[in-house]
């Protein structure tokens, strides 16, 4: 209304100045009363933004879709991330896990023993922090799930945090550096399943583990190439002495572990492909009652995908190695047998002596291949395979077998996730693990049906 009358005073005060004798102070009252309602105009339009916000806040509309969550006190842009997960499963027999499955134990009397489960644990969040400083980018990213609980009571109102990524990434364009707590060179590329961890014991190595790692890219005509290298923390048993919880096989030897990770990812007349090579060696010391003995772990494989079309990928993995137990997640859990008067042992803990008289590494290879479908924006599914298969061999010493040895895992499993909404989805997952136990001719089968809501944020 005030604008009005003001665009009509000015109006008729500029038709009136033929007729009229306007002087110079009239004048600059005009211009005085103009300028005022620009000023008034400005102010309503920013009330306006203001009202809009508050409005948006009070429906608990989202922060624009790219823009920073929020701002830390120094400035820095974080974003925060993550989703809720709930999942109820069943399971027709007796396996090693509850939340999820590594294993499956020997068929004996109590077969078919089946389970259910419902938890939370596998909901996460993270903070993910970018900055541009000088000719760097820096970026910083901490990530947390529930499945901190060390006490073992399986009680849902204990259950404890647990930091899976906490790391510090530096560099420009075509390089950087990032050092902390990640996921290994070994398992960029794994298999998508419901059931956690992704494929572990049953065909994929690898997981999250303290390391520095160095990323060099080189761009071609048709793709780009990726080299990496890290020094991670090796893996090892931890010894049997509660005096000495804080030393372990990996860390007592001295040394890094070193991967690698070569990849190749390009264009071929419109089908995208993925080739690449990827391996790792460490050593680990084992305290035996005649002194120290060094062990090797190490790992090579290929990785590939290739997706002719935007809905269809196809990729995998094949690998072998030796010493691969603990955090490298393979030979089934089983890295190295250990051996004193009583017997013999794939884990440190369980030597019955002070000390183990001999220890030998076990070999193994395997590896995954899934087929990934995405036929439109709400539905996506997941078909694979994969196979964890330790050398039986490597389960002897001299006339004695260690009979309770897992001697291969295998998984088949098919899952889908439908997104009711960009934020909301709902995820049904058939998984069957079958573990061979070929010293006791008692192999074990498990098949799990599990449904998990989603919840993204």
């Amino acid at each position: 209304m005030r604008r009005a009358l003001l665009l009509g005073t000015a109006f008729i005060l500029s038709s009136s100045l033929p007729a009229l004798a306007v002087t110079d102070y009239e004048v600059e009252q005009l211009r005085q009363m103009i300028e005022q309602m620009r000023i008034e105009l400005q102010q309503v339009k920013e009330e306006n933004r203001r009202l809009k916000e508050e409005i948006r806040l009070l429906k608990g509309g989202a922060t624009a879709k790219g823009a920073p969550s929020f701002k830390s006190k120094s400035g820095k842009s974080v974003d925060f991330y993550g989703f809720f997960k709930i999942d109820a499963a069943y399971s027709d027999s007796k396996a090693v896990g509850k939340d999820y499955i590594l294993f499956v134990l020997p068929e004996t009397s109590s077969s078919n023993d089946d389970d259910f489960n419902l938890n939370f644990k596998h909901s996460r969040f993270g903070f993910l922090i970018k900055t541009e400083e000088g000719d760097y980018k820096i970026v910083g990213n901490l990530e947390f799930d529930f499945y901190g609980d060390l006490s073992g009571s399986n009680d849902p109102n204990k259950e404890g945090i647990r930091v899976r990524k906490a790391w510090v990434q530096f560099g420009k364009e075509d390089w950087n550096i990032r050092a902390g707590m990640d996921w290994m060179l070994l398992t960029q590329l794994y298999p998508h399943l419901s059931n956690f961890p992704s494929g572990a014991l049953m065909g994929n190595i690898g997981y999250r583990i303290p390391q520095i790692r160095f990323t060099k890219l080189f761009k071609t005509e048709s793709g780009k190439f990726t080299t990496q290298v890290a020094l991670d923390k090796v893996w090892g048993d931890p010894w049997n002495d509660p005096l000495k919880p804080y030393i372990d096989t990996g860390s007592d030897s001295g040394t890094p572990d070193v991967q690698g990770r070569f990849v190749y990812d390009f264009d071929l007349e419109g089908v995208k492909l993925h080739l690449g090579v990827i391996g790792h060696y460490g050593k680990m010391q084992i305290d035996l009652a005649g002194g120290d003995k060094y062990l090797d772990t190490y790992s090579y494989g290929f990785e590939g995908a290739i997706s002719p079309a935007g809905w269809l990928t196809i990729s995998g993995k094949i690998w072998a190695g030796r010493n691969l137990a603990g955090w490298y997640t393979g030979g089934i859990g089983q890295g190295v047998l250990y051996v004193d008067s009583q017997g013999l042992y794939t884990k440190l803990a369980d030597v019955k002596d002070d000390k183990p008289t001999d220890a030998r590494e076990i070999d193994a290879k395997g590896g995954w291949i899934e087929v990934t479908l995405k036929p439109t924006s709400q539905w996506l599914f997941h078909v694979g395979y994969g196979v964890d298969d330790p050398d039986n061999d490597d389960f002897k010493y001299g006339s004695d077998v260690y009979k309770k040895a897992r001697t291969k895992n295998t998984m088949y499993y098919a899952n889908g996730l439908y997104k009711l909404t960009p934020s909301l989805g709902f995820m049904m997952e058939y998984l069957r693990v079958k573990t061979d136990y070929d010293f006791i001719s008692a192999d074990g089968t498990v098949n799990r049906f599990q449904g998990s809501v989603l919840y993204f944020f």
